[in-house]
């Protein structure tokens, strides 16, 4: 039997306040807290703040974001970028760049692929 979340809001609130941490830091935010384990996938709801990299980078494996709160800027490297805010979501294929920018704290769910066990 797989592990449930009970209290999904008290987990947005642990990951908002370590995002604004660093954000009052004067950092960029990236962090993020596990759901817990899943068939074939990893789930975490993450903080996001500022460009998460300098130029887009491969995505190692497909991810699928959705926003909990916030806005965000996908930059691929052909230069196309989509917006998306709460309530929206993307699918990063593995093996493409993406660059994330989110000009706002932005909690959002991220939903990545594993490898086989």
């Amino acid at each position: 039997m797989q592990p449930r979340v009970s209290d999904v809001e008290q987990i947005k609130k642990q990951v908002r306040k370590l995002a604004a941490g660093k954000v009052l830091a004067g950092d960029q935010a990236d962090v993020g807290l596990d759901l817990g384990p899943m068939a074939g996938c990893r789930a975490s709801i993450c903080g996001g703040y500022g460009a998460l990299s300098q130029k887009p980078e491969a995505a190692p494996h497909d991810r699928l974001i959705w926003l909990l709160d916030g806005y965000a800027e996908i930059h691929e490297a052909g230069g196309r970028v989509t917006h998306i805010s709460q309530g929206e979501s993307a699918v990063l294929k593995g093996g493409c760049a993406y660059r994330l920018v989110f000009p706002q704290l932005t909690l959002y769910l991220k939903v990545e692929a594993v490898a086989g066990p």
